[in-house]
């Protein structure tokens, strides 16, 4: 299996300027993870949480708001910011096709406050996934907020792998 160049560059990036390695999610976490959110959103019930896809998924996403937030060294070039910044790139452009396909007209001028709003919200529902006092995984069914809210973190899910494969970043 060979590692795309991209991914080599802003880990090597990312180590040059001490910032914490991006931890990507493999293919049977997000496997995992999206059949969980399938049979809690079918069934309106929460089902045995897979914890470990739970926890790799919110380091990512975490990781990719924190890199959202890197502003540009003096000694940075433009080619190693771009590269730090591919992860929230790629998710940016998730959404925007999610909005796309839910034709959102009025979000087209806001992809970056949706973007961040959006990757925040799945982060709130990742924790509440791995908190056990959360008072919704107590309850016998899903709240429709909830449910909303994972069919979106479904939809994101699904779409990211083949983004990260076409590698479209700019």
């Amino acid at each position: 299996m060979e590692v795309p160049p991209n991914q080599i560059d802003e880990r090597a990036i990312a180590k040059k300027y001490g910032l914490r390695e991006l931890s990507y999610p493999d293919s049977e976490q997000v496997k995992t993870l999206l059949a969980f959110l399938t049979q809690s959103i079918d069934t309106g019930k929460c089902s045995p949480i897979p914890k470990t896809a739970v926890l790799v998924t919110l380091d990512y996403l975490q990781a990719t708001v924190n890199r959202q937030h890197i502003t540009k060294g003096p000694r940075m070039s433009h080619e190693e910011f771009d590269a730090l910044q591919t992860p929230y790139y790629l998710a940016a452009r998730i959404i925007s096709k999610l909005q796309r396909t839910q034709q959102d007209a009025g979000a087209k001028g806001k992809l970056y406050q949706n973007t961040y709003l959006s990757l925040n919200h799945f982060i709130e529902l990742l924790r509440n996934l791995l908190d056990p006092g959360c008072y919704w995984l107590r309850l016998k069914t899903i709240p429709e907020g909830i449910v909303e809210a994972m069919a979106a973190l479904k939809q994101f899910l699904s779409l990211y792998p083949e983004q990260r494969k076409k590698g479209r970043a700019t």
